[in-house]
């Protein structure tokens, strides 16, 4: 019984300070916390297929970032929520990290694509952008998916999942099925990289 309450106190609190802090639940209930309302369709979570996951150099994942900002960005302006073929795209940002390239306005192999994202982010989106080069490296699919499966292992059952530095939720995306309908609080200070989240784990 202790161990009952402890638990329903707990998680009350948890709640309590999810609130508070205004941090995104992205389960089948959650609420809109930006205005950004689904015109048509039920809202979906995404999920990764770990052999679909494709691989590439800089300049490859430089063109999956651009195009997810751009579709993401398009979203937002018609005010709803990313269809499934939508969310693939989005799926394939991944982050700035090791792409300093992208920021060197000195580097000439690279002129096009620093010129292309000049033009794409607003100044304070660029400046938050160029910050992560040193950090935004995302963990891949499948690693995601193995740690997923071992809370499997380990006897979590589903219930409340903290991802305090989320990315874009690729663990979010790799969960097993068996807990897939848990509770999923991301926390990301990216603005990017949060609000795609927010399109994939609806």
């Amino acid at each position: 019984i202790d161990r009952t309450n402890s638990f329903i106190e707990n998680r009350k609190n948890w709640e309590r300070i999810v609130e508070e802090k205004g941090w995104n639940k992205a389960d089948n209930t959650q609420n809109d916390t930006q205005g950004i309302i689904a015109k048509t369709g039920d809202k979906h979570n995404f999920h990764f297929n770990i052999w679909e996951v494709e691989t590439g150099g800089a300049k490859t994942r430089f063109k999956w970032n651009v195009d997810a900002i751009k579709l993401l960005k398009h979203i937002e302006s018609e005010n709803r929520l990313a269809t499934t073929e939508e969310q693939k795209v989005l799926a394939k940002y991944a982050g700035w990290g090791g792409i300093s390239q992208a920021f060197d306005d000195k580097n000439e192999s690279w002129s096009k694509e620093y010129k292309e994202l000049r033009e794409l982010l607003t100044e304070e989106e660029y400046v938050a952008a160029r910050a992560t080069v040193n950090n935004a490296f995302y963990t891949a699919p499948e690693i995601a998916a193995c740690i997923t499966q071992g809370l499997v292992s380990f006897g979590f059952k589903g219930g409340n999942i903290l991802e305090p530095s989320c990315g874009i939720g690729n663990f979010f995306g790799n969960l097993p099925s068996t807990i897939g309908k848990s509770n999923l609080y991301g926390v990301e200070l990216d603005d990017i990289s949060g609000r795609i989240a927010k399109q994939l784990y609806q």
